[in-house]
């Protein structure tokens, strides 16, 4: 199964997959928070077990059937799964929503065998601050509060930074134009505190 989201849109989630795939592990995977779907079904080639929730069901799920994507509606401030139910554990953009960021950490560690992936936009990154915070009303972290977040859990850690965003035109040259400018942009210091995404990847073994 892929998707037919548009190619713009599609090079952003690559550009994120890109970053995260080389810290999966195992078998089975969680997308905890995942919105649409999108990102699942980028993800599931990966795994042999791959299931989806979210707070709310998404229409765009409908699209995936026999995808084999378990996706179900599910609270990740409470997960309804066992102790270890899950190789991997990727959240991408929901920590903000949670009303506990750090409870919601922690289940998704508790599910977790192996590796947990925590991906959230930098609430200071310009276009991003305006975009989503001034206009969106999302509350994204900081750097430093994502990092307090994640290191409350009590478990190894690390964290990363990178630069990823969508082409606002929707033509091979322009996504070209902005993926070639993310690669620029992270290897500059300088930008280091306002780029994009913020990454945490937490060892359970």
């Amino acid at each position: 199964m892929t998707s037919n989201a548009p190619k713009n849109a599609q090079s952003y989630r690559l550009r994120i997959l890109e970053k995260i795939k080389p810290y999966f592990s195992g078998d089975s995977l969680l997308d905890a928070g995942c919105g649409d779907g999108e990102d699942a079904v980028l993800m599931a080639p990966f795994f042999k077990k791959t299931e989806a929730i979210d707070l709310e069901e998404s229409i765009n799920w409908k699209k995936f059937d026999g995808s084999g994507i378990e996706f179900k509606t599910g609270n990740c401030e409470k997960l309804n799964y066992p102790v270890g139910s899950f190789d991997t554990v990727v959240e991408k953009d929901m920590l903000h929503h949670a009303g506990d960021p750090v409870n919601a950490v922690k289940e998704m560690c508790r599910v977790s065998r192996k590796t947990v992936i925590i991906l959230e936009a930098n609430r200071y990154n310009p276009i991003f601050y305006l975009h989503l915070t001034l206009m969106g009303g999302h509350q994204h972290f900081s750097q430093k509060r994502f990092e307090e977040t994640i290191k409350a859990c009590g478990l190894p850690y690390e964290i990363k930074h990178f630069s990823a965003r969508v082409s606002p035109i929707n033509m091979p040259f322009f996504i070209n134009l902005v993926n070639g400018a993310s690669d620029l942009l992270e290897k500059i210091p300088l930008y280091g505190p306002i780029i994009e995404y913020n990454m945490a990847v937490i060892k359970k073994k």
